[in-house]
């Protein structure tokens, strides 16, 4: 069983994270994330994944739930009303491929201040920034930095933690990846992407970085263990998924929790 406990420094790199955390306290604009601070308090909310099972999701019964959204989740709003409050971002790679999707948005992106290096400095100037810490530790002061982890899921639910959600809800972490060679990398892409809810996510020829399930579960279980020591709960309502670190509930479940009636 993964310890719910443990804690790790996540850098390999920590005099970075010491840099990044003095430049973005002196020249990052912190004021749209403080704005944030229980904005959504003691109200339910969703945590939306890119998986596969995205396609099995009814996201338009729930589009009165405020959500967040992660990474290239733009790509589903062609097929959807639905539409997540705000949208995050934390791998370098995603950030340089989206960053024009994520400039014109008009729905706000904060990008992890390590991937501003990614940016061209246009798009730096449209985009929302949020820092990341030495360790992976659960963060309840989003201004001060999340805890890093090896999946933006995390990052996601401390966003969820500071905004005051109770409960969350996640869909579309489907925790299951079909890959050759090494975790946490960066390959190129051959053929559809299998991985994610559109088969050009990431686009043959393009490069991804893949997955590190070990300390996604690690980091699932510490941000369990915060929110249930503040009596609050996370749900996992993804359709199918691997998950088993949050309480499995079904779509009629998800949908009593958010008071839908449909």
């Amino acid at each position: 069983m993964i310890p719910f406990n443990k804690q790790i420094i996540f850098a390999t790199r920590p005099l970075r994270y010491a840099f990044d955390s003095f430049t973005y306290g002196r020249f990052a604009d912190s004021v749209p994330l403080a704005a944030l601070k229980d904005k959504q308090k003691g109200e339910p909310m969703l945590v939306v994944g890119n998986g596969p099972s995205l396609n099995q999701t009814p996201l338009d019964d729930f589009a009165h739930v405020p959500s967040i959204g992660m990474n290239k989740i733009d790509m589903i709003y062609s097929r959807t009303k639905w539409r997540p409050e705000v949208v995050v971002c934390l791998n370098n790679m995603v950030a340089k491929q989206s960053q024009d999707s994520f400039a014109c948005s008009e729905i706000p992106v904060f990008v992890a201040w390590k991937a501003r290096w990614y940016l061209r400095a246009e798009n730096r100037k449209k985009l929302r920034f949020f820092n990341t810490n030495l360790s992976n530790a659960f963060s309840t002061d989003a201004v001060r930095g999340f805890g890093s982890s090896a999946t933006v899921t995390y990052i996601a639910l401390q966003l969820a933690y500071w905004m005051g959600a109770d409960p969350v809800i996640l869909f579309g972490v489907d925790h299951s990846f079909k890959y050759n060679g090494p975790e946490a990398t960066y390959q190129k892409r051959e053929g559809p992407d299998t991985n994610h809810f559109d088969p050009n996510y990431f686009k043959a020829g393009t490069y991804w970085g893949t997955p590190d399930l070990d300390q996604s579960e690690i980091d699932y279980a510490i941000a369990r263990q915060a929110f249930e020591a503040d009596g609050r709960k996370v749900y996992d309502a993804t359709v199918g998924g691997k998950l088993e670190v949050f309480e499995k509930i079904g779509l009629d479940r998800a949908s009593a929790l958010t008071k839908n009636d449909l």
